[in-house]
């Protein structure tokens, strides 16, 4: 199981310093979402900055690391110049980018674009396979470094799992834990999914406050139970995991040092 956290911060010398020791760490991938309106709990350099223009700047910084976004929500997006951003992240990446795709979690955010949140499902369904065409080469410029393109994932709720399925794509789940991904997780092996991948927020101690960013299922507690929960993760199956590190940055920071400390020498990283 591939390892990755979102470097944020509450400023910018807050993400550098986090992403340097995130990939001393072993973290070997940086992830960042994505939205378009403004959010206190995601404002700044804490996921409110443009996520592939950061990413560009984050794999010139660290070019061992691999960098992705999870997930780009494509009913808010021109697949075209996506496909060019994918096909130039793929250049100056080596072919460490990956670009994970979803229909939307903010209702507020499809209503903006003019996008009726109630038919996000049918916005999305018919986007993937165009971006999948784009990227396979055609008139767009550039074409990927990487044949046939940068990887594709689609992440969200079990109607997105069936479209990764029918299109024989990788398929990101977020916010579960162990128990809540495992028939998920049973069901997308059963229907002979491949690579399944899934996100969540990981802090270490027992104070996380309630009603800090979104309403979160959290693996928290001593390193012991974190360890615990990313093993499990790993026996359901899960062959990457992106992680989001606490709630603020002191929250941050001691998280990455349990796990870089405690956690991920116990399991064998």
């Amino acid at each position: 199981m591939r390892l990755g956290a979102s470097p944020f911060g509450s400023d910018r010398e807050g993400v550098l310093a986090l992403a340097e020791d995130l990939v001393a760490a072993g973290i070997d991938s940086l992830w960042l979402g994505d939205g378009i309106l403004h959010r206190p709990d995601f404002a700044g350099w804490r996921g409110g900055l443009e996520s592939l223009t950061e990413l560009a700047w984050l794999a010139g910084r660290h070019p061992s690391a691999r960098v992705g976004i999870t997930a780009a929500v494509l009913p808010l997006r021109d697949v075209e110049w996506l496909a060019r951003e994918a096909a130039t992240l793929d250049h100056l990446t080596e072919g460490r980018f990956v670009l994970a795709v979803a229909a939307g979690f903010w209702d507020d955010e499809l209503s903006y674009r003019g996008i009726d949140p109630a038919r996000r499902g049918e916005e999305f369904r018919r986007r993937p396979e165009n971006l999948q065409a784009l990227l396979a080469g055609g008139p767009l410029a550039p074409h990927p470094l990487t044949p046939g393109g940068p990887p594709i994932w689609l992440a969200g709720r079990a109607p997105t799992m069936r479209l990764a399925l029918e299109l024989g794509l990788p398929y990101q789940a977020s916010r579960a834990l162990p128990d809540e991904l495992a028939p998920i997780a049973a069901r997308w092996f059963d229907a002979g999914g491949g690579l399944l991948a899934h996100r969540i927020f990981v802090e270490a101690g027992d104070d996380v406050p309630d009603g800090v960013q979104l309403t979160r299922h959290v693996l928290a507690g001593p390193a012991a139970a974190l360890a615990d929960g990313l093993a499990r993760y790993r026996e359901l199956g899960v062959g990457d995991c992106s992680m989001m590190l606490g709630h603020d940055d002191h929250s941050a920071r001691r998280t990455l040092d349990v796990l870089a400390t405690e956690v991920l020498p116990d399991l064998g990283w």
